[in-house]
């Protein structure tokens, strides 16, 4: 099975996807901690990692447990493939502790997964997904007299990565291109990772626009993945709590600053028009 699913870029590590949000989280009252993995490891290491799963219902709950992998689309969505390998996969590595397993009511339980690596692994990144859901289908109804019932489908994906060796990132910025978030157009970094590990971007760049408002902007998380050009957002800091509609800047911007992305570091010194 493939799934495709359209996320918000800065959501890469965590994904729950659902046909009708309330009915899913009447169907799935699940949570996870941590969201995601970033390990290095080198060739013959088995690493051992934990994740902690709580049931937020008033009902013991089963859960199923398996790997997929991913990729990143044009859109910047996600899409699994479940049932077949990817070419390079490195899900043939994982060990999980068991396939399916029961939580009690308002209970939660450390779950238990391993990666071997092979002795003979190349340099580069190891990613996949842990799928989380429920055992069994669950159905929402909805309606008066004649209630309507609907299938529910809720999934928690822990996205793990995992550098062999020395892998390293290696970014090539091609300046800025133009984005939107919420309606307020922001500038976007153009890079391109023709190294063999991924990596995000990190850094503020002050914006002072028209008026001479100074605003400070910082780059989302979206991961930059090998052999991958993605547009980073420039997002304003007043922003990232959701308020991007209460931000007006008078164009144009003029922009001062430095970013980094695994061991390189880049000048921004520009006009935003």
């Amino acid at each position: 099975m493939n799934l495709k699913l359209s996320i918000n870029p800065g959501l890469i590590a965590v994904v729950l996807t659902m046909l009708t949000g309330t009915a899913a989280a009447q169907g799935f009252s699940a949570g996870i901690a941590p969201s995601k993995f970033e390990l290095r490891a080198k060739p013959g290491d088995v690493i051992r990692d934990t994740v902690v799963i709580m049931n937020a219902g008033d009902k013991s709950a089963g859960y199923s447990l398996r790997t997929a992998d991913w990729n990143i689309t044009e859109t910047q969505g996600l899409e699994y493939t479940e049932d077949d390998l990817v070419e390079g996969s490195c899900r043939p590595w994982v060990k999980l502790e068991r396939r399916d397993l029961t939580i009690r009511p308002s209970g939660q339980k450390r779950y238990r997964f391993e990666i071997h690596v092979p002795e003979d692994a190349q340099t580069g990144l190891c990613k996949f997904a842990l799928l989380i859901e429920p055992a069994a289908p669950a159905v929402a109804k909805t309606g008066g007299d004649q209630p309507i019932s609907f299938p529910v489908l809720g999934r928690y994906a822990v996205i793990v990565y995992v550098t062999i060796g020395d892998a390293k990132a290696n970014i090539e910025y091609a300046g800025l291109g133009r984005g939107e978030m919420s309606g307020l157009s922001l500038p976007v970094l153009k890079l391109h990772n023709s190294g063999n590990t991924f990596d995000r971007v990190f850094g503020r760049i002050s914006a002072t626009d028209a008026a001479g408002e100074r605003f400070i902007l910082v780059p989302s998380t979206f991961p930059v993945l090998p052999d991958h050009s993605e547009e980073i957002l420039l997002v304003p800091e007043a922003a990232e709590n959701g308020q991007a509609a209460e931000v007006t800047m008078q164009f144009p911007l003029q922009l001062k600053g430095t970013f980094e992305i695994g061991s390189q570091r880049f000048s921004v010194e520009e006009q935003f028009q």
